[in-house]
């Protein structure tokens, strides 16, 4: 079997590592690389990844300094040797063989450039589902419009998806920012010739209260707009089923109003960007033809009548904590 590298950023994750880890090795699999990029953590962390690495030939350790998530990805993908690439969140894990029966399917078919499998989003909590797929193989120019069709951009998560490694040739993930995955997923996707949607295995997503993602200020929330809206700005043009630009376009106008909602937010952004979405809205007509759900119609027929900015600003007047 092909190599496949595995990247786990690790950052401070004592009670969690060794768990994730274990899942990794549990995939019975002899040809994989698990590179463990330790960013700047502390020494008992840092310790932990190097008693780890000398447990397990497999492993290798990158002490560096503190960069964030995406540095640590991004040294990770320069330091792998593996035709294939996944990564792994310190806090997660994945079920047994998940890895080896999709690498065994990607081995049969050698042109795919992606596997994505599913995932337990919110694993163990009281909101916790299941992101299933049903099992298909999507090529040539139906990649990425079988992607927007199917809202693959609500769920550009790095992990659950094992990548050829020379989709990052020319890729890496933006340094300093939230969201960091929505920046680059659809760019990867427009690369692929080939996608498959597995049914095999799944990758565990825990909740983490301490996530910055969950941190409801202008500068966490500000990069997931900006990337769906670069996306709808992306799909303009392209010959696209209007409803499925109306679909992207109602999620640009959700978070529009988090960042409204957001007590620092910057107004000249605001106002420039809600003026965007205005000159894009779609009418009556289209978004009750749409099957948007009945709330997301209310809210975009709202938008429509009374304009976006006005919209934004009186569903923003309650602010997050």
């Amino acid at each position: 079997m092909e190599k496949l590298s595995v990247i786990i950023p690790v950052y401070n994750s004592d009670s969690t590592l060794e768990r994730c880890v274990n899942s990794v090795l549990s995939q019975n699999m002899d040809n994989l690389e698990i590179i463990l990029v330790d960013d700047g953590s502390k020494e008992s962390c840092a310790k932990l990844c190097d008693r780890l690495a000398a447990g397990h030939s497999g492993i290798k350790v990158i002490h560096r300094n503190n960069g964030g998530l995406s540095a640590a990805r991004n040294t990770g993908i320069e330091a792998s040797t593996g035709k294939w690439l996944s990564f792994i969140d310190s806090d997660d894990e994945i079920t047994p063989d998940t890895l080896s029966a999709n690498m065994e399917w990607l081995e049969s078919n050698p042109g795919t450039d992606l596997l994505e499998f599913p995932v337990s989003v919110h694993y163990g909590s009281d909101d916790s589902y299941l992101l299933s797929f049903k099992p298909e193989t999507v090529t040539g120019v139906n990649v990425f419009p079988h992607w927007i069709k199917n809202e693959g951009y609500t769920h550009c998560y790095a992990w659950n998806k094992i990548y050829k490694r020379e989709l990052f040739d020319n890729i890496r993930f933006p340094q300093g920012e939230t969201f960091e995955d929505a920046a680059v997923c659809p760019g990867i996707i427009n690369l692929c010739k080939s996608v498959r949607y597995s049914d095999k295995g799944c990758y565990l997503y825990y909740k983490s209260a301490g996530s910055i993602t969950l941190r409801y200020t202008f500068m966490n929330q500000e990069p997931l707009f900006r990337n769906n809206l670069k996306l709808f700005n992306m799909i303009t043009g392209q010959g696209l089923d209007e409803f499925l630009r109306i679909r992207l376009w109602n999620v640009c106008l959700n978070l529009l109003t988090d960042l409204y909602r957001c007590k620092d937010a910057d107004t000249l952004y605001l106002s420039a960007n809600a003026r965007i979405l205005n000159s894009a809205k779609p009418g009556p007509s289209a978004t009750l033809r749409n099957p948007l759900s009945f709330r997301q119609k209310i809210k975009t027929l709202s938008a429509w009548l009374i304009g976006v900015k006005t919209f934004c600003y009186i569903l923003g007047l309650k602010k997050y904590p």
